[in-house]
């Protein structure tokens, strides 16, 4: 009879991503901190190039940071990491930049509980590759995530402004993001493709920076490179560098592998959950009802949809 494994070895996964979801909660505050000064600074002209030019200096940061790993080290030809990456990479460029783009409307909080739909676009996505038809319990979830995004900023409505829906869509990417992360890192090592990855993520957001200065205007060097140095910039930036990209995303290309994609989409509901706190801390977000109904009835409905979707495996 083989033994069965220790306890920590099964709980380190679940760990792992737990500080995911915490560190992605702070992530909320910090880029709403960067677009604020952005706008305050550059004007509110900057929106595409203020999103680009953060996401380039966050990923560009983390490559070098976690190209200091040895283990997250890879030969330069190596296809295969380099196209693992490349699809890890250009979801979560197009992702981060809808979420960035969506802040300037909606506060932290409410753009994290938006955000976590991706819990039942990946339920969704994994119905639609398996060609199964919803059950109960995802039809149930929708209509309960439905309601609570309707509700979740204090008046209750069904239809979106624009950050509202630039945020449901940086959700449906987010959840590609997973299943593919769950494709990728069973294929390529982890590490590498999550270095390569952050490298495609910084050449993206670069060349959308030059390509949007085009029609928004080109600003002084300087100035972008005042905004950069700004204490109220820099912060927010290198926690979010840090801790939410070169950390964070590690763990979660290390260790997400080792749980099924719907059991990870579910710990990442936490998320909302500290980005709600950390936003309320902050001062970007208040404690009403509202909120705190809505987000418990959308994260009602996420969980909902993955645990009744689910079936026994026979």
């Amino acid at each position: 009879m083989q033994p069965s494994a220790p306890s920590t070895t099964r709980w380190k996964p679940v760990l792992a991503l737990f500080f995911v979801t915490l560190a992605w909660g702070g992530t909320f505050v910090w880029m709403k901190e960067t677009q604020d000064h952005t706008r305050l600074v550059m004007g509110e002209g900057a929106q595409l190039s203020g999103t680009a030019y953060f996401m380039g200096l966050r990923f560009a940061l983390a490559a070098l940071l976690l190209g200091l790993w040895g283990k997250a080290r890879f030969r330069l030809g190596d296809r295969s990491v380099w196209a693992g990456g490349f699809w890890l990479g250009i979801l979560l460029w197009l992702g981060f930049v809808l979420q960035m783009l969506g802040l300037t409307e909606v506060s932290p909080a409410v753009s994290a509980f938006l955000t976590s739909l991706y819990v039942l676009f990946t339920a969704i996505l994994s119905l639609c590759l398996a060609r199964r038809r919803p059950g109960l319990g995802l039809i149930v979830g929708v209509l309960c995530a439905t309601v609570g995004a309707g509700v979740i900023r204090g008046r209750p409505e069904l239809h979106f402004t624009l950050g509202e829906l630039q945020t449901l869509a940086c959700a449906l990417v987010f959840a590609g993001h997973i299943l593919v992360t769950d494709r990728v890192t069973k294929r390529v090592s982890p590490l590498p493709a999550t270095l390569a990855s952050f490298v495609w993520v910084a050449a993206l957001s670069f060349a959308t920076f030059a390509i949007a200065g085009l029609f928004e205007g080109t600003q002084p060097a300087e100035r972008w490179l005042e905004l950069a140095l700004a204490p109220q910039y820099l912060s927010p930036l290198l926690l979010s560098t840090g801790l939410a990209t070169v950390l964070a995303l590690s763990l979660m290309n290390l260790f997400q592998r080792e749980l099924d994609p719907v059991r990870a989409a579910i710990l990442y509901a936490l998320e909302p959950i500290w980005a709600a706190a950390f936003g309320i801390w902050g001062g970007h977000d208040a404690f009403t009802p509202w909120l705190v109904g809505g987000g418990v009835i959308l994260l009602a409905g996420n969980l909902i949809a993955e645990l009744g979707g689910r079936k026994p495996t026979q």
